[in-house]
């Protein structure tokens, strides 16, 4: 019979160890709340990987002073873009201090699929905490281009009657505006070339110049303009039309478009590393501060065709898994490998 590994004095050692280490366990257990109710104990950075004037921008800015009153510490909103949201993602991933905020989109994730050299993993390195808002595109013309093609399937024909095509305004290759037309044109099979800008403002400035003749936004970036009739929404990336758009047909309506339907979305991130009491005390917060149906619908009524979003720090992982796995296999599928 082999004999036990351990002897009697070796068992009372073990035991005499576990006893002494308990007081520090129950103590590191208890540290989770405290550590949760003591943050932020500094100024709170709320990163944006995209320029002012943006979606995005709003949002953050009608989320930081409802932040503050809850955190009694200040909340700067930054904004940090470039390299179609890499630069201000990398920074984020960067931070050290807890107290460093993304608010992100797709295009926080996407750089891991469209960019070479990418010196950082955006689904390792940054950790869910809520996904805030859900938003909803549209395809738009400017007035001019709408003179000839008052209809997008117009805007198709047009496009493969030039020689040259059409110029489409977007912010990059790896952006989700370019990247979701990208898709969409799969179906739609417009001839086109992509012009990049360096903002979502100086995107929409170009289209009401003619330097572009259409793009992919956001309903709210461009709603003055459509209200003018400087620019024309033409079709609804979305199953339905949008309440705040009801004469704007979708795009199965406006050319029997069956394909995938890229749906935007804002949520905030924190580094890897970030204490998991910190994630879920974040989470709880922004959470409670959309309970506010007066601040909910205010955002929402802000930034037209955009939806508050239930959530928590599990379901945005599990959402992001299922979408990125989505988004890998269209990138196979139309050949976009990284540039």
């Amino acid at each position: 019979m082999t004999p036990s590994p351990f002897s009697p004095q070796r068992r009372a050692c073990l035991r005499a160890g576990l006893a002494s280490a308990l007081p520090g366990l129950t103590g590191l257990l208890a540290a989770r709340p405290a550590l949760a109710k003591e943050w932020p104990t500094k100024p709170v950075r709320l990163v944006l990987a995209i320029g002012p004037g943006s979606t995005a921008d709003t949002l953050a800015r009608m989320l930081a002073p409802r932040l503050e009153a809850r955190w009694k510490q200040p909340v700067i909103v930054e904004n940090k873009p470039g390299a179609s949201g890499a630069v201000g993602t990398e920074y984020v991933v960067r931070a050290t201090d807890e107290h460093t905020l993304l608010l992100g989109t797709q295009s926080s994730l996407l750089p891991r699929y469209t960019q070479k050299g990418l010196r950082f993993d955006p689904l390792a390195d940054l950790v869910p905490v809520r996904k805030v808002l859900h938003y909803q595109f549209v395809i738009a013309a400017n007035a001019e281009t709408t003179r000839q093609a008052r209809t997008l399937r117009d805007l198709v024909a047009q496009s493969k009657a030039s020689d040259k095509g059409l110029f489409f305004a977007g912010t990059g290759p790896g952006s989700l505006f370019n990247l979701s037309f990208a898709i969409l044109n799969k179906q739609l099979g417009m001839r086109y070339t992509a012009v990049d800008f360096s903002s979502v403002p100086a995107m929409n400035m170009a289209l009401m110049r003619g330097d572009a003749q259409f793009l992919v936004n956001i309903p709210a970036s461009i709603k003055g303009q459509i209200d003018t009739g400087a620019i024309v929404a033409l079709a609804a990336i979305s199953p339905q039309r949008y309440p705040g758009l009801p004469d704007v047909p979708t795009l199965k309506e406006a050319v029997g478009y069956t394909g995938y339907l890229p749906q935007p979305w804002s949520g905030i991130f924190v580094p890897k590393g970030t204490a998991a009491a910190v994630v879920d005390r974040i989470a709880s917060d922004v959470a409670a501060v959309f309970e506010d149906d007066g601040f909910r619908r205010q955002v929402e009524t802000s930034l037209a065709a955009a939806f508050v979003s239930p959530s928590s720090p599990a379901a945005f992982a599990r959402d992001i898994r299922e979408e990125t796995g989505l988004w890998q296999e269209l990138f196979k599928s139309l050949n976009i490998q990284p540039e």
